[in-house]
């Protein structure tokens, strides 16, 4: 299974577990979907936007 096929397989997957900024800084659970809409609501209603990025890796990278 590749890192695409998780996206065909439905919007309920979770990737990972995320904090809310929102008041009580509840755990929220990020899935497929709410990526999709650029988005996650936590249990007390906040919602907060999903932002990706890539960032370089932190392995030296030896040139021979």
């Amino acid at each position: 299974m590749g890192l695409l096929d998780i996206f065909k397989n439905g919007d309920d997957v979770v990737i990972k577990q995320g904090t809310s900024k929102g008041p009580g800084k509840p755990k929220v659970d990020i899935t497929v979907g709410d990526i999709k809409r650029g988005r996650v609501v936590d249990e007390n209603g906040y919602s907060s936007d999903i932002v990706l990025f890539l960032r370089a890796s932190k392995v030296k990278r030896v040139s021979g």
